[in-house]
């Protein structure tokens, strides 16, 4: 998006619960290269994904594991130089010693009402449970590659994927937003890309992978407390790997 991407105002109140929320945009910029690999390990850059898990946990030094849970999600501008936005319970602050450009930190509490119109960008994994014989909690999968799976051979064209992926994608949207307090505008929502990422474990495992839908466009306010709580918590899967932060902007 264009221009301004949330609606901060510091005189508001906390936008979920007695916690205030914090939004930061940091760089990497470590002066000494490789300090960062003996801090690190070798292999930091197995993965975009999880070089920024590892690199966001380091802005909050001290964090107990029980508060571990909820305490930021973030959304990665671009990887080099690594630069990202962080929605946060704390402030972030340099636990490396030299490693962070640290740009700007504000309040985040943006001023909601329902029937508002915003703009907004979400990067999300999204994911539904199917039932399975034999299991208490079902299967999660992912929402394109089902939508993927019901169709026929025959109808597995470049168009009829990409158009199927998208009637999921944007379903998936509007089922989110009826619990999370908003409704995307119809017609006004653009899925942008759908990016597979692979996740290699240190240790012996299997390989982790998910998929993550851009959407961008408008949506409608319906219930500001529970979009509050969206905002400051996420929506869908994959967060702690730069996903489910919904960045908002005045619509025009």
């Amino acid at each position: 998006m264009n221009g301004a991407v949330t609606i901060p105002d510091a005189d508001a109140p906390a936008a979920t619960g007695s916690e205030p929320l914090w939004e930061s945009r940091v760089v990497l910029t470590p002066r000494d290269p490789a300090a960062l690999r003996s801090i690190l390990g070798a292999d930091m850059r197995r993965s975009d994904a999880q070089f920024a898990h590892r690199m966001i946990w380091t802005l909050f030094p001290g964090a107990p594991a029980e508060r571990r849970q909820g305490l930021f999600l973030f959304h990665v501008e671009r990887n080099h130089p690594f630069t990202a936005i962080v929605r946060s319970r704390r402030t972030p602050q340099d636990g490396l010693g030299g490693v962070w450009t640290i740009e700007r930190t504000r309040p985040f509490a943006p001023v909601l009402e329902a029937g508002q119109r915003l703009r907004f960008r979400l990067r999300a994994v999204a994911n539904h449970w199917i039932a399975q014989p034999g299991a208490v909690r079902g299967r999660r999968v992912d929402v394109v590659t089902a939508a993927w799976d019901r169709l026929a051979e025959d109808e597995r064209t470049p168009d009829r994927l990409e158009e199927a992926g998208e009637q999921a994608a944007l379903a998936w949207l509007a089922r989110q937003g009826q619990r999370c307090g908003f409704a995307p505008r119809d017609g006004a929502v653009a899925v942008l890309n759908y990016d597979l990422t692979r996740l290699r474990p240190a240790r012996r495992g299997k390989d982790i992978r998910f998929g993550a839908l851009t959407f961008e466009g408008m949506l409608t306010v319906t219930d500001p407390v529970a979009m509050r709580t969206m905002l400051a918590d996420g929506v869908g899967g994959g967060r702690a790997y730069g996903n489910g932060l919904m960045q908002i902007a005045p619509a025009p």
